[in-house]
């Protein structure tokens, strides 16, 4: 465990929690904690994927909303 963590409290839908433990059991990933560290990294280190991943909606639940609509 390199660093220093925190704990937050962030709200996820069952099927993003369900990701996060299917990416752990996959690939042998030591917590969900580890997972999002990742996730978190990878998006840290990797600027130019950022409006891929934050400018467009992105809602797996909104029916109506899957157009590219950005956050706000």
């Amino acid at each position: 465990m390199a660093g220093e963590k925190q704990t937050i409290e962030i709200e996820l839908n069952p099927d993003q929690v369900a990701f996060i433990g299917t990416m752990k059991d996959v690939y042998n990933i030591a917590s969900e904690g580890k997972v999002m560290r990742i996730i978190m990294d990878y998006l840290q280190e990797n600027k130019d994927v950022h409006d891929t991943v934050f400018k467009q909606w992105r809602c797996l639940r909104c029916a109506g909303a899957r157009s590219n609509r950005i956050y706000g």
